[in-house]
């Protein structure tokens, strides 16, 4: 009898053992947005991005991950560090400090935004704080960074270190606490780099640094919000104006757009620059713009460009809530795994706000659940999950929007033999369907291709021509359109229904081990597109473009070009015959202009190896 209760035990704990080693925890890949939307707007700028402060969702970006000089936009970072400082009782706003020759020199000349220092004169932090800030002073903002780490390089490597915290690549392109060019600094300049060197950050980084910012001190707004002021060294009076010409009393001042920050940005190299903020309907808005026209120093290019984005949203998006125990028509239920019922309704657990184009209705917004099924028991109340609202990308992140999902009713365990036996029958019911399907791949193998080619379908390896010889038809106007991808056909089709409508010869990624570089599985067409790319690490790049997974790294694009724009031939004539590509699906230069032109975001894109 023992012996019959050891063999059991011993064959429960294996079996838990197993159970285990295949829960395996998900990964999730951080990623960034370069362009969202870009082609809604005629920006006249070099990069932009636009987010919803609390969520983080992306509404627009142009070249937003393209690092560009940031100048004065800079000292965010030095005020965020000043107000740590504070934060931690490192400084105090009444502590003075006294600039060095070369902080009194900077201040002092006229081709510099700033407020004159004194050499032994101290000067409150509270002082350098609000001149930073309003008059973009860049003596200040030397003192500041001198005051918290007791020298330039101390204080710029400190800001370099913020950075890689916030998980912002290219720190050590930050050579001033203020944005102006690396000889500035004098003696304590960056040996290693160009004297003419100056801070180079994308639009999304400083939009990930502007969210540290308000959300941490939202009190700096107090002062951003300041048209003028003065400072004060004793008997000399400053007048002080702010170079956010968008605040109230000043000329770019606009009652639609009731801006309270946050900071501008200007030397040669950088051009205009401005990064916005405004509240509006209740919601948080953050705009930066880079490289906008500066022909003279009263040249308001930059706001007007903010002004135009900012349009562009009001016009064209709303902010919608979305209540607590709201039910998505597309996610009603999911699959349990150990339950005594196979699934249960899911709910969203706390109210969120999301933006969404003004005709789209929450009845027919497409959500994907965050996990293929959840497994019991799990209390009423409790997170089980996130639905993820598809097309609404997320600044710093390969995900969508995410809300907490939760069940109204306990989800209760199946007894443990029922447990054991689900699981061994699942594993012997996936077997058998493994063996089927290999059966079922091997009679494919012979052509690959889940339908036939069409009769005016081109010559495979023709890649300056549509696909097939006719007109390719109005995708706004197919009924139940979808996109299928054959990776071992070389095929991608346009399809109705159950029908392929149009067929494009395609190159999909290299195989590895049968297994390809390009994901397979279902996705949706996203909101980046474009004329052209290139990238620098992979040295190649393409004429037309349209994402489809993690928004701009999995694309539908043409054939690929070399760095000096001509079509890579070599690579151009595998397509329809054989794999080449890095994961992106490959499409012949007219097949690829059209459908990145006409494809409707939230298609359905299936990709299979077959």
């Amino acid at each position: 009898m023992r012996k019959n209760k050891v063999k059991l035990v011993s064959i429960i704990s294996l079996l838990v053992c197993i159970l285990i080693f295949l829960i395996k925890p998900i990964t999730v890949k951080a990623s960034s947005i370069n362009n969202y939307n870009q082609e809604q707007v005629e920006l006249q700028a070099k990069s932009a991005i636009a987010i919803d402060l609390k969520s983080g969702q992306v509404l627009y970006a142009k070249n937003a991950d393209k690092k560009l000089p940031v100048a004065s936009m800079s000292k965010l970072i030095t005020i965020y560090l000043t107000l740590d400082a504070i934060h931690n009782k490192k400084l105090s706003w009444n502590q003075k400090v006294k600039p060095t020759k070369q902080i009194v020199k900077i201040s002092n000349n006229p081709e510099y935004s700033g407020v004159p220092l004194k050499l032994n004169h101290g000067y409150t932090i509270k002082q350098l704080y609000e001149a930073t800030l309003i008059q973009s002073a860049n003596g200040p903002a030397m003192l500041l960074g001198q005051a918290i780490s007791g020298s330039q390089q101390a204080f710029v490597k400190k800001m370099r270190k913020q950075l890689v915290s916030w998980n912002i690549g290219g720190a050590t392109q930050l050579l001033t606490a203020n944005g102006l060019p690396n000889y500035t600094l004098g003696e304590e300049r960056f040996k290693n780099k160009s004297k003419d060197a100056e801070n180079t950050l994308s639009a999304s980084d400083m939009a990930i640094i502007i969210s540290h910012l308000l959300k941490k001190y939202p009190q700096v707004l107090n002062t951003t919000k300041v048209a003028k002021s003065s400072f004060v060294d004793g008997k000399t009076i400053t007048p002080m104006q702010n170079w956010n010409w968008m605040l109230k009393g000043l000329s770019q001042y606009d009652p639609n757009y009731p801006v309270d920050g946050l900071k501008t940005g200007t030397t040669d190299a950088a051009g205009a620059c401005f990064a916005s903020t405004m509240k509006k309907n209740g919601r948080r808005l953050v705009t930066v713009v880079m490289g906008a026209q500066h022909a003279s120093g009263d040249d308001p290019s930059r706001f007007i460009q903010t002004k135009k984005l900012l349009k562009y949203i009001f016009d064209n998006y709303s902010s919608k809530k979305i209540k607590q125990g709201y039910s998505f028509a597309s996610v009603r239920k999911v699959k349990v795994v150990d339950g005594k019922e196979k699934s249960a309704p899911v709910y969203v657990k706390e109210s969120a706000v999301v933006w969404l184009p003004k005709k789209q209705q929450l009845s027919n917004l497409k959500v994907k659940f965050s996990k293929n099924a959840i497994h019991a028991p799990q209390i009423s109340g409790k997170t089980v999950g996130r639905f993820y609202l598809i097309n609404t990308p997320v600044l710093n992140s390969n995900k969508d929007v995410a809300i907490k999902a939760t069940v109204h009713q306990d989800v209760k365990q199946a007894n443990f033999l029922v447990r054991i036996w689900n699981r061994l029958f699942n594993q012997q019911q996936n077997s058998h369907e493994k063996a089927n399907s290999s059966v079922t791949t091997a009679q494919k193998v012979k052509k690959f291709r889940p339908y036939q080619d069409p009769k005016d379908l081109v010559k495979a390896g023709t890649w300056n021509k549509k696909s097939e010889n006719k007109e390719q038809p109005d995708l706004t106007k197919v009924k139940d359109l979808w996109i299928r991808v054959s990776l071992k056909g070389n095929r991608t089709y346009i399809m109705s229904g159950k029908k392929p409508i149009y067929t494009m010869l395609s190159t999909g990624g290299v195989y590895h081990k049968n297994k390809s570089d390009t994901p397979t599985g279902t996705y949706h067409i996203q909101h980046e597109r474009g004329a052209a790319f290139y990238n620098h690490k992979l040295n190649e790049g393409a004429k037309y473009y349209v994402s489809w997974k993690d928004h701009g790294v999995y694309l539908f694009h043409s054939v690929p070009t070399k760095s000096d724009g001509s079509i890579n031939k070599e690579e151009a004539k595998k397509l329809g015959k054989s794999p080449g590509s890095h994961g992106c699906i490959r499409l012949s230069i007219p097949d690829s202009k059209w459908l990145a032109a006409t494809v409707p975001a939230g298609t359905k894109v299936v990709i299979k190896n077959l």
